[in-house]
């Protein structure tokens, strides 16, 4: 599993279901290369794509549990990572980081940049 692909599945999971032209521009790869991943995702079980019913010609992708299943894996393995290096901090550089993360997200979601960002973060819980 590539970080692209993973990323492919985490933006699937975000938008439910979605054209394949949803994804191209937001994943900065060519049709082609998106297809074949999208058929090698499909292939492993991790997508399923599905015909629209109002456009036949236009095929919809959504995440299988399966590729959900997967998502929250390696979510609960990144946060384990982050706990195991946050952990080595002091008490005191974690609030100094803490506090730095806060500002950062406040002028990211101040910004024009931001809009998407508190879109998603929001999404994220």
């Amino acid at each position: 599993m590539t970080l692209r692909q993973v990323l492919l599945l985490d933006r699937a999971q975000t938008l439910g279901s979605a054209a394949l032209r949803d994804f191209g521009a937001e994943e900065s790869v060519s049709a082609a290369a998106l297809s074949q991943m999208v058929d090698r995702l499909v292939r492993q079980g991790l997508l399923l794509r599905d015909e629209d019913a109002a456009d036949r010609r236009r095929k919809a992708i959504r995440v299988t549990p399966q590729a959900r299943a997967l998502l929250r894996r390696i979510a609960a393995a990144r946060t384990r990572d982050y706990e195991l290096g946050l952990g080595a901090l002091s008490d005191e550089a974690r609030n100094r980081l803490a506090f730095a993360l806060e500002r950062a997200i406040a002028e990211l979601e101040r910004s024009q940049l931001g809009k998407g960002f508190s879109r998603q973060r929001s999404n994220d819980g």
